[in-house]
């Protein structure tokens, strides 16, 4: 398995899964690419890589001495 985390594709979709498992959840979770079921779901773009949150940008000149 990745440790990358995959979220819906569209905020708020509901994706259920098969074998009476839980839906994907909304904050994401690692894909088990064995599985032909999650590994279409990436293929298809049904669910994608979660961006990664990156360093909050200072506006121009902010705190620079």
């Amino acid at each position: 398995m990745s440790d990358d985390i995959y979220v819906p594709a569209k905020k708020g979709a509901r994706i259920p899964m098969p074998g009476g498992q839980p839906d994907w959840p909304e904050d994401g979770r690692p894909v088990n690419f064995t599985s032909p079921f999650e590994n279409r779901l990436v293929r298809d773009g049904t669910i994608v890589l979660k961006p990664v949150a990156g360093k909050a940008k200072k506006p121009d000149g902010e705190g620079e001495k």
